[in-house]
């Protein structure tokens, strides 16, 4: 028998924050849809370096929230709109490796994307967590 514990999204009801399964096999933890801007919006500028360390910062928050950590992320996919921002990104994404599994390192894909959801240009979604 598996149990599902859901975080609702601050932005919509109809979006999750993030999700953990717990199964007898182990458990899960995914997160999506974090983005380093405030909510609600408040239109303040931010750097891009500061949205990347803001959307990490959420993730580390949502996943707490599930009894989960950042050093047991085993994948992230990321979504730019802008391929000049990758170096930028990349630094501050080594940086929170450090944390998320500083000797194991986690799978990772990228897509670049035209046109934006939103003011911020990444997200990194989602992180698939697994819990021993």
């Amino acid at each position: 028998m598996s149990t599902v514990r859901h975080l609702a999204s601050p932005i919509a009801k109809s979006f999750s924050e993030a999700l953990r399964i717990d199964t007898e096999a182990g458990s899960w933890t995914f997160v999506a849809g974090q983005v380093g801007v405030a909510i609600p919006p408040d239109n303040k500028p931010i750097s891009f370096e500061q949205e990347v360390r803001i959307t990490f910062d959420r993730i580390r928050e949502s996943l707490r929230k599930l009894d989960a950590d950042m050093d047991k992320i085993v994948s992230i996919k990321v979504y730019l709109t802008d391929l000049a921002a990758y170096a930028e990104f990349s630094k501050v994404r080594g940086e929170a490796s450090r944390i998320i599994r500083p000797h194991r390192p986690q799978s990772r894909s990228r897509a670049f994307c035209s046109g934006r959801v939103s003011r911020s240009t990444q997200s990194p979604l989602p992180q698939r967590v697994r819990h021993r």
